[in-house]
C-alpha cells in the first residue's frame, strides 16, 4: 500500500553564526519557522529489500549523497527490517535554496517508516537518530517553530504568531559548503549570549529580529538576493531576508491578503511561493 507524505519547508527568521569548530562546523543560534510549502513523497514496501529513490524530474542525487536514502537505510540497518523501501519524490521545494527540502524529506519519511514499521521510537530517540542522518532534520522531526543551536542539531520551542510569506527563489542555487568557506566573520558572541526578550505575537516583532550572518556572503555570489529583498519591501513586506545559506529570500507580511498582493508584483524575480505558517 502506498503511503503520501507531504514535506514542508523551511525558513530562519534569525541566523547568527557564533563559532567555528576543529572540526570545520559552525556553532549557529537559529530562530526557525516552518512553513507550507511541500514536497510530495510516495512511499511503498518493497519485498525485495531493496531502497529506491527516485524524483520525477531526476534533480536528486542517488545512493548516500540522498537524504532520503539515509533515513531509510539507517532505520533499516538499526531495527533490522528485511523489507525494502521505494521513495518517489515530487520537488517543490527548490534545490540549493535554503529552504531545507533535503533535510525535511529524510525526517518525514523517518516518521513516516516509525509508523510504518510499527518501530515504537518516541521523538527524542528519533530527534538523535536524526542527527545521524543531517544537523537539520531534528528540527524537521520537531515539527514546530524553534530555536537551533550547536550545528542546528539542538532543538527547543519557542512561540512565534502565524505569519504569511511571500518567498522567491532566484533559480539559482547556492552551494552552503562555498558560503561558510568564504564566512570571513568575528565571531565574538558567545551562542549562551543570544537570548531573544519578550514575546513575539506579532508579524512586526518578527520583523525586528530578521537577521541572518550568512546573507552577505551569499550576496556576493548571488547578487540578486539583494534586488529580491528590496522588491519585497516595496511590495509591502514588513521585512524581508534570505533564509538559511541562500539563496531563497522571503518577506513577511501581516496577513495573506497582503502576501497574496504583493506577489503579483514579484514577476521576474524568479519562482514566486505564497506560504503561511504550520
Amino acid at each position: 500500500m502506498e503511503r503520501v507524505v507531504l514535506s514542508p519547508a523551511k525558513v530562519n527568521l534569525f541566523l547568527k553564526v557564533v563559532s567555528e569548530r576543529p572540526d570545520g562546523y559552525h556553532e549557529l543560534v537559529s530562530v526557525v519557522d516552518i512553513v507550507s510549502i511541500y514536497d510530495v513523497i510516495r512511499l511503498k514496501e518493497l519485498p525485495d529489500g531493496e531502497i529506491r529513490v527516485r524524483d520525477r524530474a531526476g534533480l536528486l542525487p542517488e545512493g548516500r549523497d540522498n537524504t532520503i536514502w539515509r533515513a531509510i537505510m539507517l532505520l533499516k540497518d538499526r531495527f533490522r527490517k528485511a523489507s525494502g523501501i521505494e521513495a518517489v519524490v515530487e520537488k517543490r521545494i527548490p534545490l540549493g535554496s535554503g529552504l531545507g527540502g533535503g533535510s525535511s524529506n529524510a525526517a518525514r519519511v523517518m516518521k513516516a517508516l516509525v509508523r510504518l514499521w510499527g518501530l515504537g521510537v518516541e521523538l527524542p530517540e528519533l530527534m538523535d537518530l536524526g542527527r545521524e542522518v543531517g544537523a537539520d532534520v531534528p528540527l524537521f522531526l520537531y515539527g514546530r517553530p524553534c530555536v537551533i543551536r550547536g550545528v542546528g542539531d539542538r532543538v527547543s520551542p519557542i512561540d512565534l504568531p502565524r505569519l504569511s510569506y511571500v518567498i522567491v527563489y532566484p533559480n539559482m542555487n547556492v552551494s552552503t559548503r562555498e558560503v561558510y568557506n568564504r564566512l570571513r566573520i568575528v565571531l565574538t558572541k558567545g551562542e549562551n549570549e543570544v537570548t531573544f526578550c519578550g514575546k513575539f505575537s506579532t508579524a512586526l516583532d518578527i520583523a525586528g529580529i530578521l537577521e541572518n550572518d550568512l546573507e552577505k556572503v551569499a550576496l556576493s555570489m548571488c547578487p540578486e538576493i539583494q534586488t529580491i529583498k528590496d522588491r519585497l519591501r516595496e511590495a509591502g513586506a514588513l521585512g524581508s531576508l534570505m533564509t538559511g545559506s541562500g539563496s531563497a529570500v522571503f518577506g513577511i507580511f501581516g496577513d495573506e491578503r497582503g502576501a497574496r498582493n504583493a506577489a503579483k508584483k514579484m514577476g521576474g524575480m524568479g519562482s514566486v511561493f505564497i506560504a503561511n505558517s504550520i
